[in-house]
């Protein structure tokens, strides 16, 4: 006996260590099943009992029916009406009047039988004794499911509805919009089935801590995928870059197209073609910059010339790039001023924008000025400075009389 009882010992997970978690989520499970069969077993008796008045009351219950199913049916057409009218088929699926005209429509046909019970209870107050509480209590749990549903729905419209419109702009993440509608069910539902059970008078406590217990293990588990997942929300609702934008980032060594916003990874098309595979949580922990977004682009230009100018054509120098600037479609001269006086040139610091966000339109109005001003001075005898070093010699060694090395060269020839 002593050996059976120690091999029993050992077999059961709560004398284990980390055992304890299993013992609470398993006392939960049986206690929502003692629960549930106590429930039904109160329930057999309560339908016998009621049976046995309808026949005993039969005209009057008949009555009250009747009447109860007419004022279904009225809530019903009241209930189609009402959707049908307010509905806007112009607007957004998730426009305030449909997300209203779709909660109206949603009402369940069961909510709407215990409304119409409420409307006709107090004309017939007819209910057997011992059925106030079972009547209460399911009109509690169809309630407690309509509000679930209700909540879905405006949960929905506020939060997936936002995320859609982003997605719709952008084209992406459409499986990360249903996920995030998965999930606002699941949250939803499994709150609504948890006051059920308290209605019912089980006890959720140990069911809770169980979930939660199992909840932890899980998220530690997949704690960079629902890193990357949460990131991609991010992304969804914050929108610091869309499909199509063209985007550098970390400290500009990776440059190139948004392809592709996933779940877990961006993908991105570099400016030397290859793809760049990020995770969402890494990309978005970098400094991050979008192209895509500016109206418009800013070309500084530093020109240097010589020293040897003359100050005349120095001062005409700002003059003759705003008139080569001007000239170039798309081009808006801004500023142009002597900078600095360089190693080896006096330098001149020009700036004007482009009108437009692509790079090879930049590029090419970028070439159109450069040429223009090459041009002007070109015209007004202007040279460009180059890298140029001059060297001054003090002194150098004395040099030889030609006459008398060459005499000196002769004699050694002569000796030989």
């Amino acid at each position: 006996m002593k050996y059976f009882s120690y091999g029993a010992a050992q077999a059961n997970p709560a004398s284990a260590p980390g055992g304890e978690g299993g013992e609470n989520a398993g006392n939960a499970v049986e206690d929502a099943t003692e629960g549930v069969d106590s429930f039904f077993d109160k329930l057999g008796p309560r339908l016998q009992e009621g049976w046995d008045w309808i026949q005993a009351n039969g005209s009057e219950f008949a009555v009250a029916v009747g009447a109860w199913i007419a004022v279904f049916l009225v809530l019903r057409i009241i209930r189609a009406l009402v959707a049908g009218i307010i509905k806007r088929k112009k607007k957004g699926y998730y426009d305030p009047i449909n997300v209203i005209s779709r909660l109206i429509s949603k009402t369940s046909s069961l909510f709407l039988l215990v409304i119409a019970a409420a409307l006709v209870m107090p004309f017939f107050p007819i209910i057997p004794e011992g059925w106030g509480g079972i009547a209460r209590t399911l009109a509690i749990i169809i309630g407690i499911i309509q509000l679930a549903a209700w909540a879905r729905e405006l949960l929905t419209a506020g939060i997936v509805g936002y995320a859609d419109t982003a997605s719709a702009q952008s084209g992406v993440l459409t499986n990360a919009i249903n996920l995030i509608k998965t999930l606002v069910s699941i949250a939803v539902w499994s709150i609504a089935f948890l006051m059920i059970l308290s209605n019912l008078n089980i006890e959720i406590t140990a069911l809770i801590a169980g979930l939660g217990v199992g909840g932890i293990a899980v998220g530690l588990a997949a704690q960079s995928i629902f890193k990357d997942l949460f990131s991609s929300f991010a992304i969804v609702f914050d929108q610091p870059f869309l499909r199509g934008d063209f985007i550098s980032f970390d400290q500009g060594d990776y440059w190139g197209d948004v392809e592709k916003i996933g779940m877990k990874t961006t993908r991105i098309r570099s400016l030397s073609g290859e793809e760049i595979i990020v995770a969402n949580s890494q990309l978005l922990d970098k400094e991050i910059r979008n192209y895509r977004r500016m109206d418009e682009r800013r070309s500084l230009v530093t020109v240097g010339v010589l020293y040897q100018t003359p100050h005349e054509k120095l001062r005409k120098i700002p003059e003759l790039i705003e008139k080569a600037v001007e000239p170039v479609e798309k081009a808006r001269f801004e500023r142009s001023h002597l900078k600095e006086y360089a190693d080896s040139s006096i330098n001149f610091e020009s700036v004007f924008w482009i009108e437009d966000r692509a790079y090879k339109t930049y590029m090419d109005v970028n070439h159109e000025v450069l040429l223009n001003i090459h041009k002007a001075f070109e015209d007004e005898g202007i040279d460009f400075a180059y890298p140029t070093r001059t060297l001054h010699v003090e002194s150098l060694p004395p040099e030889e009389p030609k006459e008398e090395s060459s005499a000196k060269k002769k004699g050694g020839e002569e000796n030989d």
